[in-house]
């Protein structure tokens, strides 16, 4: 077009005879007509501008949008007033039972879900709804009916088997859930959701980890170092886990054995027992007996509580009592216990703070610092001679694939014993598992 205004002379404003006015004005004109034929005419009084102006949001849209950017009580005002004046828009209903759930106002959100399957009873949004509520709200046996009698009418449907895998999981039916799962990935081979829960499904079927450890501790006065080894073989079971354990230490030429036995018992949900009990036939390192109970509480808002005893025979009874405070905060795991060991001539007291940081479920760094006479515990005749110390250690457990599993901690601690003081102790432990 700029060449034909060219041509014709109108772009440089010039036309023999005529003035340079006129061949502005003309261009003008003729630029309009172009945008017109690009943008369309716009209707006798319109503007193009208010042509194109869009309709507002429908309640629904209205709401959602409400909904997702924080402001819930608008949505809901807004989808109050909607079914008022229709009580048969199922996708209003839908929506205010979702964003009652999102309050945790479970009973209101269960009467709109229901109130929308007595019409449709496989409604694509407000079945999974209802099915994701009654998770969230603890109760996973009715979050298994639904999906299990929604899947009798889709067999196939990726989204309600794995609805029902993760119902089965949470009633601890982990081989079913596994099922479901590889069902899942046969009709829809690329689902990255059933590829990863298939994996933690898989981890959870094995209830066998065997281990084994080797610590070092040195000396700073030149003293023989400890060296100690534990095999370790343990065994999930629908009660909790139960370990059996084969020590043995070695130092000024002596060595000793112990054989142990450790379970975690469940009770009731939030509560469980630690059981130990350990017996050395030789009585050289190890106490001749050793035996422990602690009982496990879980007290809300992160926060689970422990008291316990442990009583070892080194030709007489030593009997230490324990206490401990933890508390979970996001990614982190804090960890404080004490030790009170009555005797004769008083009673010792040792504490020890421990900060755990979770990179996973299974890998996490920490670090631990003690005070007193057995900021550890004491398992071996090492920890009974420590009148007084000050410790700290540092390590971190690592997966390796889904079976394998590494930990390593290094420790320092100055520590005044029977006959010597200031005495610094340095120590390297790692231990190695494998799930089976």
């Amino acid at each position: 077009m700029s060449a034909l205004f060219r041509q014709t002379g109108w772009f440089s404003g010039r036309r023999r005879g005529r003035p340079a006015r006129a061949g502005r004005l003309l261009t003008r004109a003729l630029l309009g007509l172009m945008l017109a034929v690009v943008c369309g005419y716009a209707a006798p009084g319109e503007s193009l501008i208010t042509s194109s102006t869009a309709e507002p949001d429908d309640p629904v849209t209205a709401a959602r949008k409400l909904a997702t950017s924080g402001h819930r009580a608008e949505a809901l005002e807004i989808l109050n007033k909607r079914l008022a004046e229709k009580r048969t828009d199922s996708d209003a209903r839908t929506l205010r039972g979702i964003i009652l759930s999102w309050e945790g106002r479970y009973d209101e959100a269960r009467r709109d879900f229901e109130i929308v399957l007595a019409a449709h009873r496989d409604h694509g949004d407000a079945l999974p709804a209802l099915i994701n509520m009654e998770m969230w709200a603890d109760h996973p046996q009715r979050a298994e009916e639904l999906s299990r009698d929604a899947l009798r009418r889709n067999p196939n449907e990726p989204d309600l088997l794995m609805a029902h895998a993760r119902a089965l999981k949470a009633l601890k039916r982990n081989r079913e859930a596994l099922n479901d799962v590889q069902h899942v990935l046969l009709v829809d081979p690329g689902n990255k959701k059933a590829v990863q829960m298939e994996a933690d499904l898989g981890d959870s079927l094995r209830r066998f980890t065997a281990s084994f450890d080797h610590n070092d501790q040195w000396f700073s006065d030149g003293r023989t170092p400890w060296h100690e080894e534990q095999v370790q073989l343990s065994r999930d079971t629908p009660i909790g886990s139960v370990i059996a354990r084969f020590d043995r230490a070695s130092q000024y030429g002596e060595s000793s054995q112990m054989v142990e036995i450790d379970a975690y018992p469940h009770i009731r949900p939030g509560t469980y027992l630690y059981l130990n009990a350990g017996y050395s036939p030789d009585n050289n390192l190890y106490p001749q007996t050793r035996f422990g109970a602690d009982i496990n509480q879980s007290l809300g808002h992160g926060f689970e509580g422990s008291a316990g005893i442990r009583q070892l025979h080194f030709g007489s009874n030593i009997r230490i009592y324990t206490g401990a405070l933890t508390k979970y905060y996001g990614d982190w795991m804090f960890t404080a216990r004490t030790y009170i060991t009555p005797d004769s001539i008083g009673t010792s007291r040792s504490g020890q703070l421990q900060v755990r940081r979770y990179l996973s479920a299974t890998d996490y760094y920490f670090v631990r610092v003690g005070y007193g006479s057995s900021p550890t515990g004491v398992t071996s005749l090492q920890d009974i001679q420590i009148l007084n110390s000050q410790s700290f250690a540092a390590g971190i457990n690592h997966s390796i694939g889904r079976r394998f599993m590494v930990m390593a901690d290094f420790g320092y601690s100055y520590q005044d014993r029977v006959g010597i003081t200031g005495l610094h102790a340095y120590s390297a432990d790692g231990t190695f598992y494998y799930r089976f």
